[in-house]
């Protein structure tokens, strides 16, 4: 058996779609047999070598990342699952946006038939800039804000059209943060209101007096429609001071109300932002224990948890150091990861009536993509998933209380009497939450109208940071929250139906700077343009209004929504009580809605 099994594994890396021969290091050793029990050493050293400084994080299109797949697979043909990939292999292969290019830039002043070039450290186009030159009269427009609720209108009196804006960064001194002007000031926002307006381009003054920051990606495909760039303080003050803004010059910078420009001479300003988006492949790997019931095999349930990480700090790293430091993800998700492994090799040992499809996610940190791709691109057809069991985040089980989150209760009528059951002999301090919506793989699946529970251990000091590590992890805990999940799976294997039902308040904005609620569901993985919904909360607003899966909202109100940004400021421009007009692209039409408002 065990020259067979080594024959499979070389069959199945040799055949992989995508190639590790890159990658920093090799797979671990083969390990001793080992027990189809969940086992605390077996978790351990699944989380130790998935969360080492070996794999760098295996932050998303990186060679560490496909070598950590090939270790998942290697262990999927170990426990002898079959195949639930593509092409007769444990991978499904997509492409995800991992990072921005960006080269040819210029900037100059042109008065007189003299062109002036400016310093290429002074400037540089924001990732999500639009490429293009760009030529246009400089106008300074304060900070760029317009909130009339709260008496801020930058761009009174200023017609902008067809010039370069140039605004500050930030928000002014005196504004409140939490009201509808800490959202837009955004470079995104900002960029809404100078497009609205007819600007040729953006620039948005950093405060740095040293260097700009570097280009980055802020984990968004969708693009502006205007060139937006930074410009350090040194260039904002040359070209303005060309334009003849001398008086209130220095005050120009500082927080209080913006000084206004007189008519400017025949400066021109000049420009080239040239960005482009990097896109990389990567897999979700899958493995499947066929069930053994004759009359329920062709249903299955789905257990998964992703297995990407945040690399050296990609978007979404709260480290604030000045040193890359790699963020080796052991609670965040080797722990589920971990998990997956423990529970496909115990029910390959003890298979369930239906079939089982074990999952594991990449480009979950970057917008659920592994699981957005896999639920409109199925391996297996959709229609046969009666549930979907989550592990995200399990090594952190508090010692003092064992609290356990365990999210989607309310999306099938058997979840909270049968976890609580269960919990009869495990004692966890359960943590019971409704929504089957949120920020993990389970989102994808919830949205197209299946079952789901979400297991986590909770959040902690080192989320999202490079001290993540193994040696953190309470493995006692972790043990009792797999087996638990074990007993999920079997104790809902045994009934004969999985009713879904939707729970009926979702928070639809990852930004809460408004007071409206509507009932959207985002579909994070979209990047054409409008704003794509996966659904709406049964109740909402949206739903009354007849929005439904698969909607892209191309306006709301008055605002032409291009990306979710411009949805998000879309709402902070109304309140609650109004009837909204929207308008979705539904297919191949152009539906006008009516929404009514309420409050958040």
């Amino acid at each position: 058996m065990k020259s067979l099994l080594v024959s499979t594994l070389l069959l199945l890396i040799s055949s992989m779609p995508l190639n590790a021969q890159d990658a920093a290091t090799t797979l671990p050793p083969l390990p001793e047999p080992s027990t189809p029990a969940i086992a605390l050493e077996e978790l351990r050293a699944h989380v130790r070598w998935l969360s080492s400084d070996e794999l760098e994080g295996r932050g998303t299109g990186t060679p560490s990342i496909d070598l950590a797949a090939d270790y998942i697979a290697r262990e999927f043909a170990r426990y002898g699952l079959k195949p639930g990939g593509e092409n007769g292999t444990y991978f499904q292969v997509f492409e995800v946006i991992t990072g921005v290019a960006s080269q040819r830039n210029a900037l100059a002043m042109e008065s007189a038939g003299a062109r002036t070039p400016l310093d290429t450290m002074q400037f540089m186009p924001y990732s999500f800039s639009a490429s293009g030159s760009f030529t246009g009269t400089p106008t300074f427009a304060g900070y760029g804000i317009v909130a009339e609720d709260e008496g801020i209108d930058d761009y009174e009196n200023l017609d902008v059209r067809g010039r370069v804006v140039i605004v500050r960064d930030g928000i002014p001194a005196d504004a409140n943060p939490h009201s509808a002007v800490g959202l837009l000031a955004t470079a995104r926002s900002k960029e809404l209101i100078a497009r609205e307006r007819g600007a040729a381009a953006l620039l948005i003054i950093e405060d740095n007096e040293t260097q700009l920051r570097k280009l980055r990606y802020d984990g968004s495909p969708s693009r502006a429609q205007i060139p937006v760039g930074r410009i350090g303080v040194a260039a904002a003050r040359e070209i303005l001071s060309a334009a003849g803004m001398t008086e209130h010059e220095k005050d120009m910078f500082g927080k209080g109300p913006a000084p206004r420009m007189e008519e400017p001479s025949a400066l021109m300003v000049q420009g080239e932002f040239n960005v482009q988006l990097v896109s990389k492949k990567t897999r979700n790997v899958i493995g499947i224990v066929p069930g053994v019931d004759p009359a329920h095999r062709e249903e299955a349930f789905v257990i998964g948890a992703h297995y990407d990480h945040l690399g050296w700090g990609q978007h979404g790293s709260l480290y604030r150091g000045s040193v890359p430091m790699i963020h080796n993800g052991a609670d965040d998700n080797a722990s589920g990861t971990a998990g997956v492994l423990e529970l496909a090799q115990h029910f390959a040992a003890a298979p369930a009536a239906r079939t089982l499809v074990f999952m594991t996610f990449s480009g979950e940190e970057m917008g659920l993509l592994g699981s957005a791709h896999w639920v409109s691109n199925p391996t297996i057809p959709i229609e046969r998933i009666r549930a979907m069991f989550n592990l995200d985040m399990v090594g952190r089980l508090p010692k003092d209380n064992r609290r356990l989150n365990v999210q989607g209760i309310g999306t099938s009528p058997l979840w909270k009497p049968m976890v609580e059951k269960l919990n009869d002999t495990e004692s966890f301090d359960l943590a019971l939450i409704e929504d089957g919506h949120g920020a993990s793989d389970h989102s994808s699946f919830y949205a197209k109208d299946i079952p789901v529970l979400f297991f986590f251990t909770g959040l902690h000091a080192d989320y999202h940071r490079p001290s993540d590590d193994a040696h953190l992890l309470n493995y006692e805990g972790q043990t009792d929250v797999v087996r638990y999940v074990a007993e999920a799976v079997t104790a809902a294997d045994a009934e004969d139906d999985i009713p879904f039902t939707r729970v009926k308040k979702a928070d639809e904005q990852p930004v809460a700077r408004f007071n409206v609620y509507v009932g959207t569901m985002p579909d994070y993985a979209y990047s054409g343009d409008g704003f794509r919904i996966t659904g709406t909360s049964p109740g909402s607003p949206a739903d009354k209004a007849g929005l439904d899966d698969g909607d892209v909202i191309v306006r709301f109100g008055e605002t032409e929504v291009k990306n979710i940004y411009d949805y998000m400021t879309a709402l902070s421009r109304h309140e609650p009580g109004e009837d909204v007009p929207v308008v979705v692209r539904r297919g191949e039409e152009q539906v006008t809605l009516t929404v009514g408002l309420v409050s958040k």
